[in-house]
């Protein structure tokens, strides 16, 4: 299957998550047309960089009252994108900047980014954050940054996250609430009674 099939297969089962006024589906579809497409076979996601993917996916969504990344499948579903999806630069970007979390760690604990504290890997990923800040993408919003790839490290992490986790079973079941439009107006709301929300 080539890239552009998976997500436009994403976008399909997503097709009912709105985004900044759009549907996830139509914001996918765009990112997907984008897409360079270099012809390149899948290449598989590398065994080495496993244990702290998955540690990085459950930093960036992890398990509270709710399953966190790693229960929804998370890590297998960006590994699917880094083999079917991402060009030749993007997998190196996410292998080097996955490679430099587990060096910093070590270097700074003496253990993997997987055996550091939650806050430990938090300080780790600082730097990535810090350098992404700069970055702007070529045309603005999720979409732009999921199609872009040049997006940061840090971006092209936190993004396929999101998606991978508001695209799951467990994200749409036990994060995610239909609330059909137009709705009747209620003026005096428990806030505590809100419907968790995505914010990107």
């Amino acid at each position: 299957m080539d890239r552009r099939t998976l997500l436009k297969r994403i976008a399909l089962a997503a097709g009912a998550v709105t985004w900044s006024g759009e549907t996830l589906a139509i914001q996918l579809a765009k990112a997907a047309s984008g897409r360079p497409d270099d012809g390149g076979k899948p290449q598989a996601f590398p065994a080495a960089h496993k244990t702290t993917l998955a540690a990085l996916c459950e930093l960036i969504i992890p398990k509270t009252d709710t399953p966190g990344a790693i229960e929804a499948g998370v890590p297998a579903f960006v590994a699917d994108m880094y083999a079917h999806w991402m060009v030749p630069a993007e997998r190196k970007a996410v292998v080097d900047g996955l490679a430099q979390l587990e060096s910093a760690a070590q270097a700074g604990h003496g253990r993997g980014f997987a055996a550091c504290t939650p806050a430990e890997q938090a300080s780790l990923l600082a730097p990535a954050r810090k350098e992404a800040g700069s970055y702007r993408p070529k045309s603005h919003g999720y979409d732009g940054r999921l199609a872009d790839p040049a997006a940061p490290f840090f971006f092209k992490m936190r993004d396929l996250v999101t998606l991978g986790y508001f695209t799951s079973e467990t994200g749409v079941n036990g994060e995610l609430a239909y609330v059909p439009v137009p709705g009747r107006w209620e003026g005096d709301v428990d806030t505590k009674t809100w419907n968790r929300q995505i914010q990107i």
